[in-house]
């Protein structure tokens, strides 16, 4: 169990790390394009704004949910490699949007706006939703490969 919760984990800061790393590059603005006399933030600026923000959530809520998420599909494990993986994709985008609206009504002292703003935020809640998820696979895949490797 703590192995598990610590394998989790390390998977919860390596999506912060890679989360925060590509929404930083894409709203960076590089020193060509930006206006004369207007404030603008540093690239490992943005990274860390991003992740003090986006890290709790991928530790805490990317946690919580992924042993909700297995524990729920135990049952289903009879199921197909696709129809498990479809299965399960589904749970984390609707963990993903669960946990967003949470945050949001965290941040707004639950005066959520339903705006495009909103719905920007729930797109950024399913794509960190489904990174976790596929973090969890790819680590998966490495470590049990590598294991049988060692062991043969």
């Amino acid at each position: 169990m703590i192995k598990e919760l610590i394998k989790r984990i390390l998977i919860g800061v390596i999506a912060t790390v890679l989360f925060s790393g590509l929404l930083a590059i894409f709203s960076y603005e590089p020193v060509s394009n930006r206006q004369p006399n207007s404030s603008y933030t540093s690239l490992s600026g943005l990274f860390t704004i991003y992740a003090i923000y986006s890290g709790p959530v991928f530790i805490v809520a990317g946690v919580i949910w992924s042993f909700i998420i297995d524990k729920m599909n135990v049952k289903h494990q009879h199921y197909s490699r696709s129809r498990r993986y479809f299965r399960k994709s589904i749970w984390y985008i609707l963990a993903g949007i669960i946990s967003t609206l949470i945050f949001l009504f965290i941040l707004s002292n639950g005066a959520i706006l339903y705006n495009s703003e909103t719905f920007g935020f729930l797109s950024l809640g399913i794509i960190a939703s489904l990174l976790y998820y596929h973090l969890q696979i790819i680590w998966q895949f490495v470590f049990n490969k590598r294991s049988s490797f060692l062991v043969e």
